[in-house]
């Protein structure tokens, strides 16, 4: 089930999302979990080809609302904010987010949505999301685009027991961890959200920020702001996966996949390195674009139409 939401918050718009605006509108929709509800926002004509698309860690779908109005116009596209972030329903306490809980909320949400049929376009954690579900279920999955990621971190396996130990520690007081702080002023929530970026990406501008600020943060009665995101995102999962179990996972991707890598993405690429050798080559077209890791909302024109052109079943030029 899924409901269109026409509740549309007010808060400063960007150069960004002007430039976007000019070419199409979104409608926030609203689908129903058995934990609360994810929120999204849909794009284009839903007779369209359908797309769902994957944020990254700490993001949420506004990560996409400078690229998908650029995109092919036969486009049905869904962007999601996962569970805990954006406007979705925080996991209940007690629970935990990992990354087989994330494509387990894929078929969620594709159930809701009652599609047969779909796409992925995906961004950095959404990645790892993605090729997975991709490769668990290759019947329902037509094309896949991966942005400055794929599959998962993973670990050597004698240091998983090591790992879980630690996230075991801090079980109890990741549940007790509310975020109570408020921001007097939109600027303060902006320069938030751009201050968490910096700290992991040199070169991420406030505008962008401000981009994701909009579904990260709501207006209290009070007249002051506060953001949205669980504060458990940031606790050590207590699942780890090791190379082989990623690497089974994308070589079972069935689907033809475009790899889009930023050259200035602060990601080594190695540590997605063999994630991507593993795609079998005849269904792997790759392409390094000028950006940093958020190349996709920071310069969409760059590889809006690539991804078209791939969406579309055309040619796809460009290698890594």
């Amino acid at each position: 089930m899924w409901t269109i939401c026409r509740r549309f918050s007010i808060f400063p718009v960007t150069k960004l999302l002007m430039n976007a605006a000019k070419m199409s509108t979104s409608v926030e929709i609203q689908l129903t979990v058995p934990w609360g509800h994810i929120s999204g926002k849909s794009w284009g004509n839903p007779a369209g080809k359908h797309v769902l698309a994957l944020h990254g860690w700490l993001d949420n779908a506004g990560s996409f609302d400078t690229l998908i109005p650029l995109l092919s116009s036969d486009l049905h596209v869904v962007a999601i904010d996962l569970p805990g972030h954006g406007r979705s329903s925080h996991r209940p306490r007690g629970s935990t987010y990992n990354a087989f809980q994330y494509v387990a909320d894929v078929q969620y949400v594709i159930d809701a949505l009652k599609w047969e049929k779909f796409s992925l376009l995906s961004h950095s954690l959404g990645a790892g999301v993605s090729s997975w579900f991709a490769a668990s279920q290759p019947n329902l999955v037509e094309r896949l685009v991966l942005l400055d990621g794929g599959g998962f971190v993973h670990a050597p396996v004698a240091d998983i027991p090591k790992l879980m130990g630690r996230a075991l520690s801090g079980l109890s007081a990741g549940d007790k961890m509310l975020d109570n702080k408020s921001f007097s002023t939109w600027d303060s929530v902006v320069d938030k959200v751009w201050e968490g970026q910096r700290q992991r990406q040199v070169g991420f501008s406030r505008e962008a920020a401000g981009v994701l600020a909009v579904r990260g943060a709501i207006q209290m009665e009070s007249g002051e702001y506060r953001l949205t995101r669980d504060l458990r995102l940031k606790q050590p999962s207590l699942l780890r996966i090791t190379e082989d179990t990623n690497t089974a996972f994308l070589a079972a991707i069935q689907c033809p996949v475009l790899f889009i890598r930023a050259e200035d993405s602060y990601l080594d690429l190695e540590l997605f390195k063999s994630s991507i050798e593993a795609i079998r080559k005849s269904n792997l077209q790759q392409l390094t674009v000028a950006g940093g890791h958020h190349v996709h909302l920071e310069h969409p024109e760059r590889i809006s139409g690539t991804i078209s052109d791939f969406f579309q079943n055309t040619s796809c030029p460009g290698k890594l």
